[in-house]
């Protein structure tokens, strides 16, 4: 249907020069020579940052707008906590609604009390 080419926003040049970049920052910051932790962490940083600089269109690691995944657990403790802070407010209202009519009654009943005395 739409014939006209899709631009894309990738620069090889630009590219290649951020890879290299990248990969001498993983050689300087965690060098293979030091052994193999060193080169366990160089590897995956490799894998992690410098193989997100790509023109290929694949899948980046850091895209903007990544998907996020809803855990069902965070979902349920929101629930619950937000139905708890309800059921916190509906009673500090009824408990304080409770003590405003005991303290009316209490003032009618000594209201009527010096009342008979006179």
């Amino acid at each position: 249907m739409d014939s006209a080419p899709h631009k894309t926003r990738c620069n090889p040049a630009a590219i290649g020069r951020n890879k290299h970049l990248c990969e001498s920052l993983a050689d300087s910051c965690f060098p293979v020579s030091e052994g193999p932790s060193a080169l366990h962490l160089n590897e995956f940083f490799l894998r992690q940052f410098c193989d997100a600089h790509t023109c290929s269109g694949g899948r980046k690691p850091f895209s903007k707008g990544g998907k996020r995944e809803t855990s069902t657990l965070h979902v349920v403790i929101s629930v619950l906590v937000l139905m708890l802070l309800a059921l916190f407010y509906i009673f500090m209202y009824l408990y304080r609604r409770g003590i405003k009519r005991g303290s009316q009654g209490l003032k009618h009943i000594s209201k009527s009390g010096q009342k008979k005395r006179s």
